[in-house]
């Protein structure tokens, strides 16, 4: 088959096109809603973003940047030191229901304080909430410069395979998103995967009926499609 070279600009004209306005669904995780509002603002170019909006609040504001189309889901209290277990497993699952089918890129907007151990644990139990391969989709963003070496935000870097934007008077959201489809691309255009895996159980039939045991492990097998985990643990409690 010849393909003439009018037609064939035609095709590359479409495909730069479509690349142009595919959506890149974006996730802000910091700990300060000043600071989150102030990267959101800046990605977006406008004041969407209200720098005194409750904490708690995981919001979702859609814009465009360079004839993209972007999402940004806005989470300014999943790094803060006094969230529980609780809060991180909810608004995380916000998050994911908000970026839905799942992001593009999750940016961590970390400070360059002194940083201990334990504030390195915290980032990791919360990218991981995410999913195990969060670190191929995660940057992270800060916004002044370092005025000493952390040693502890370095490793947080590295683990992002060393993608780090510092937010300085000068940068441009442009720069930015050279940044964001850089990861993009270097992940073949595919969002992070962040679907839940199923409650495994393990469960133990007890009895000296081996006929009975056998009966009822077969029922729970063949009724894991129709039936919750929790019934199936009620089920057999009271046998």
């Amino acid at each position: 088959m010849y393909w003439s070279s009018r037609l064939l600009r035609s095709v590359v004209c479409i495909c730069c096109q479509t690349r142009q306005t595919e959506t890149v669904r974006i996730v802000l995780l910091g700990s300060s809603v000043s600071e989150n509002s102030l990267v959101g603002n800046f990605i977006l170019g406008r004041a969407t973003f209200d720098s005194e909006a409750p904490p708690d609040v995981v919001e979702r504001v859609s814009g465009r940047l360079k004839d993209r189309h972007v999402i940004i889901i806005n989470s300014p209290q999943l790094l803060q030191t006094n969230i529980s277990d609780h809060q991180i497993t909810q608004t995380v699952r916000e998050c994911v229901h908000l970026s839905d089918p799942g992001p593009h890129v999750i940016v961590l907007l970390l400070k360059h304080e002194p940083c201990s151990a334990e504030d390195q644990e915290r980032v990791e139990k919360v990218l991981l909430s995410f999913s195990e391969r969060v670190y191929q989709h995660t940057m992270v963003l800060s916004t002044r410069e370092p005025t000493e070496t952390n040693d502890i935000l370095q490793k947080i870097i590295q683990k992002c395979a060393n993608r780090h934007f510092s937010l300085q008077t000068s940068s441009s959201p442009h720069d930015l998103l050279q940044t964001l489809e850089d990861i993009e691309k270097m992940n073949d255009g595919r969002h992070l995967d962040c679907a839940e895996e199923g409650v495994k159980l393990n469960l133990v039939v007890c009895g000296s009926d081996e006929t009975l045991k056998s009966s009822i492990s077969e029922q729970i097998l063949q009724q894991t499609d129709r039936r919750s985990d929790r019934l199936y643990v009620d089920y057999v409690a009271r046998l």
